[in-house]
């Protein structure tokens, strides 16, 4: 009599690709055990091959019947009206229960093949202690959990992929409840932001700064932590040489400045250049630009008395007011500096007064009696608190990329110069949002980019790891996706997408990644180093959940069609009288 979880022998071995001939006397493929259904037609299901004291796992990858869709691989089929399924070998347990990944041999023709029983994926897949973070449960057995583990998957990177409205966010933010509820109280998790849709899910356990926020809240990023190239480019779009020397000119002075009657700066004059941190007054340097390009003189080109209606103010970017200079050869004459930085000072100040960029171009720092930056990084590593939300959602592309960029360099730099702070004393896990958005090829984006893929490459060893989080994963840079080691791929829809994932998985599992159409919301392919096996996993509803919602079409019946504009348009130009309501 066959034994009640057997349901095949072997017929094919190629590599790791088993084929099985399933037994004729198997109802359908998925027996009942136990009084559950065994689902082991299902792609992703599990079976066992008995090697004597050892035994062998396999997925399943493909099922059919062979009259009807052919051989599997060629020379691989098994007799014409068959049915069979290919499985994958993914590890084995030993005598004592204990799972391992890889196989020490392989299965011989006619060897007996089972379904995997809730006892065997007990064993295999570990719970969520102290090691490990609960995910979901395994699609097939909901009550054996899908954890994984934390070092892994923080220091050897990952990636969240799906399309839109597949379950990303919510599986994102289940995953960064657990590490806190599993007792990671003291963790460095900080959550770049760019939709503002985590601050709901984790503002309960982490801490939340918006570029939008009140004073208190408001997120800070310090624009003279950029060098002066990247925050021209940010203030006026323009790369000009000519406008670009002066501007770092003014810049390196204006640095040095500062740093002459700073009681916290002791950096020699000459040391200080235009890329140099170190806070300086920016009102005063577009107040000079702006002079220089509207100068006018009574005799001559930078000659005798200037011909200055008003001076202006640099504190309330008030600009200079200068006589109109005349066509003919008479008074007020121009400057030789006239006109030579085009519009570009008044792109400045429209800049510099922009409510959207304040958390960008604050001044507080100019009075500061001691060095600020330890203030900010405290505030992106989210105080006290487990998990940081860093909510971009407002900031224009320009100051998202350099933003992004200062944050990831800073905590680079902080983990490579450290031993006991972050880094290698307190490992730090970067979770980027929409990661396509900032890290595409678009010259805009340049800074994060190298930021990332900085930390992809050389992260690890300093205790910096990342997470990208993206619906389209073939537009993420190549160097940061080949260093992901897990990979949590939620439903796929796009060809392009789907194959950038089946090159980036860690394990060769063809038939799973041909899943990825047909998962169900909520569902995903786990893969990687930070979990025991690939498997197909049921993700946990986060609670509370995330602010990622579809919006409800109810005001459509509404019966009246009222658009109310007005706020809209000024919170697109970031009127400050609207910020003030």
């Amino acid at each position: 009599m066959r034994e009640p979880t057997r349901i095949g022998v072997v017929r094919h071995v190629l590599g790791s690709l088993v084929t099985v001939e399933l037994v004729t006397d198997l109802a359908g493929t998925s027996p009942i055990w136990e009084g559950h259904l065994q689902p082991i037609g299902q792609i992703g299901s599990l079976v066992r091959i008995p090697q004597g004291p050892i035994t062998l796992l396999a997925s399943v990858v493909m099922i059919g019947i062979s009259e009807l869709s052919g051989a599997p691989a060629p020379g691989s089929a098994p007799t014409v009206g068959d049915r069979w399924l290919q499985v994958q070998l993914l590890g084995e347990l030993d005598a004592l229960g204990q799972f391992s990944r890889g196989v020490s041999s392989f299965p011989g023709l006619d060897d007996e093949v089972h379904f995997a029983t809730r006892s065997d994926l007990a064993r295999v897949f570990p719970l969520g202690d102290d090691k490990h973070v609960r995910l979901g449960g395994l699609s097939a057995f909901r009550e054996i959990p899908v954890a994984l583990n934390a070092s892994l998957l923080v220091l050897r990177h990952s990636a969240v992929v799906g399309s839109t409205g597949s379950g990303k966010t919510s599986a994102v933010s289940t995953l960064l409840q657990n590490f806190v509820h599993g007792g990671f109280t003291a963790s460095n998790i900080v959550v770049i932001d760019p939709h503002g849709e985590y601050g709901r899910a984790l503002g309960s356990i982490g801490a939340v700064a918006s570029v939008m926020g009140s004073r208190e809240n408001r997120l800070k990023v310090p624009y003279w932590a950029v060098p002066a190239s990247d925050l021209l480019r940010i203030l006026t779009g323009s790369e000009g040489a000519t406008l670009l020397t002066r501007f770092s000119e003014l810049v390196s002075e204006e640095r040095r400045a500062f740093a002459a009657t700073s009681r916290w700066l002791s950096i020699p004059e000459p040391l200080i250049a235009a890329d140099t941190p170190v806070p300086f007054d920016l009102h005063n340097v577009w107040y000079r630009l702006a002079y220089e390009n509207s100068a006018t003189y009574k005799d001559g080109k930078d000659l005798g008395d200037v011909m200055l209606l008003d001076p202006g103010d640099a504190e309330t970017l008030k600009p200079p007011q200068f006589a109109v200079p005349t066509a003919k050869n008479s008074a007020p004459y121009q400057g030789t500096s006239y006109g030579r930085y085009s519009v570009f000072p008044d792109r400045m100040r429209l800049k510099l007064s922009d409510e959207r960029l304040q958390f960008f171009l604050s001044r507080d720092d100019l009075v500061a009696i001691e060095d600020p930056l330890p203030q900010y990084i405290t505030q992106w590593l989210g105080n006290s608190a487990p998990i940081s939300v860093l909510d971009l959602s407002g900031a224009t592309s320009e100051a998202t990329d350099l933003s992004v960029g200062i944050i990831l360099d800073t905590l680079f730099q902080l983990a490579t110069h450290s031993s006991k702070g972050i880094g290698k004393g307190s490992p730090v896990l970067v979770v980027l949002e929409e990661a396509h958005r900032y890290l595409g090829d678009s010259k805009d984006t340049q800074n994060a980019k190298t930021s990332v893929n900085r930390i992809a490459r050389e992260g690890r060893k300093y205790g910096l790891g990342i997470m990208l989080i993206s619906q389209r994963p073939s537009e993420l840079p190549e160097t940061a996706l080949s260093q992901v080691g897990t990979v949590v791929a939620l439903r796929l829809t796009n060809g392009a997408d789907q194959s950038c994932v089946k090159k980036a998985l860690p394990d060769s599992l063809q038939g799973l990644a041909d899943a990825l159409p047909s998962l169900r919301t909520g569902e995903a392919i786990v893969s990687g180093e930070a979990t025991t096996i690939p498997a197909r996993s049921l993700i946990d509803a986060p609670n509370p959940r995330p602010q990622a919602e579809d919006p409800p079409l109810s005001p459509w019946r509404s019966g009246t069609k009222a658009l109310a504009l007005a706020d809209a348009i000024a919170e697109w130009r970031g009127a400050p009288e609207k910020r003030a309501q």
